[in-house]
């Protein structure tokens, strides 16, 4: 399961085990605990960033959106590594990360998936999955058609990804 979590200004994106029990207890106890070490986990992190941010290199997890459109997250399943924008505003709704979740838990077992729905705020959510990766796109454009959506996720890929994600199927 992917697992979204926000506590002041930090989000932090985990794998849960299909697995596991998530019960109230678990979510609670996992909460009390996060709320105690996010604080200087984020710390850490924006020592680490903030001189790569300045000196123009790069950092792994946060990165600039491709344009204020779309918002995406790439995520490896063999090392864990994530690479997301979700986070850049505007905040992405509580509604689509559970959405993302749900494809996540569909497309987990799959060794390759395409999936592209259109929720009821005209808003549309992309998965390409291949192998252990894991491409989840929102396109926040309205009004636009399933062939220009699927061409933005296509460019998408080759554009960042074209060297770490996967070829065209």
């Amino acid at each position: 399961f992917l697992l979204v979590y926000n506590n002041m200004d930090t989000t932090l994106c985990l794998m849960i085990d299909a697995t596991t029990s998530c019960t109230k207890t678990f979510y609670k106890t996992l909460h009390a605990f996060l709320s105690t070490n996010v604080p200087t986990l984020d710390n850490i992190v924006s020592k680490q960033v903030a001189p790569k941010a300045l000196s123009g290199g790069s950092s792994s997890h946060h990165v600039t959106p491709v344009n204020d459109n779309i918002r995406y997250l790439l995520y490896n399943y063999d090392n864990l590594a994530y690479v997301s924008t979700l986070h850049t505003p505007p905040l992405i709704s509580t509604a689509f990360m559970r959405t993302i979740s749900d494809i996540a838990a569909v497309i987990k077992d799959k060794r390759e998936a395409d999936i592209v729905i259109k929720t009821g705020s005209d808003i549309w959510i992309s998965a390409r999955k291949s192998k252990s990766r894991v491409l989840f796109s929102l396109i926040l454009q309205k009004n636009m058609h399933y062939i220009n959506v699927v061409e933005d996720v296509r460019r998408l890929s080759l554009n960042l990804f074209n060297k770490t994600y996967f070829c065209e199927y």
